[in-house]
């Protein structure tokens, strides 16, 4: 089912930050998705988009995308609320990240996921993990998971 047209999607804002930090907490817990402090978000602000449902408070879902040079952006803390879920919003969220990546010259965008399909249908393919090295040595070395990662590398070549 397509998303709503009451659903946009736009780039996120620093008052944003308390929102986004509240969607992200649920999926931190359940080891899906990396902590972000309300600091680090207004940090970074400009790699966030938000879903926003028209007329109601609160945020539908979020998606960032992280430059690591030369060329390689990550789609990183992707979450859909649960009372938006299976409406399309995930997918809208991703192909926005694309598009942001693409605009930004982009090489190749990847993602560590646990829930590979969304990425699979959108045309990113299965990848070893150590393809990127930049992301094992930023996030993973502190990562909860480390030892036992049960997340799956995705790629998809933009160039």
């Amino acid at each position: 089912m397509p998303p709503s047209p009451a659903i946009a999607i736009v780039p996120a804002t620093k008052a944003d930050a308390e929102a986004i930090v509240d969607l992200l907490t649920p999926n931190v817990a359940k080891q899906i998705v990396l902590p972000r402090t309300a600091d680090d978000i207004r940090a970074h602000i400009g790699n966030f988009h938000v879903a926003r449902w028209h007329g109601h408070p609160g945020l539908a879902g979020c998606v960032a995308l992280r430059d690591f040079g030369d060329g390689l952006h990550e789609i990183r803390s992707l979450v859909v609320a649960p009372e938006h879920g299976g409406q399309g919003l995930g997918s809208l969220l991703v192909k926005t990240a694309v598009e942001l990546a693409v605009a930004r010259h982009a090489k190749r965008v990847f993602t560590l996921t646990v829930r590979p399909n969304l990425f699979l249908h959108l045309g990113f393919t299965q990848v070893p993990v150590t393809d990127f090295p930049q992301k094992v040595w930023s996030d993973c070395a502190n990562c909860p998971k480390r030892q036992h990662c049960d997340e799956i590398a995705l790629a998809l070549d933009l160039a």
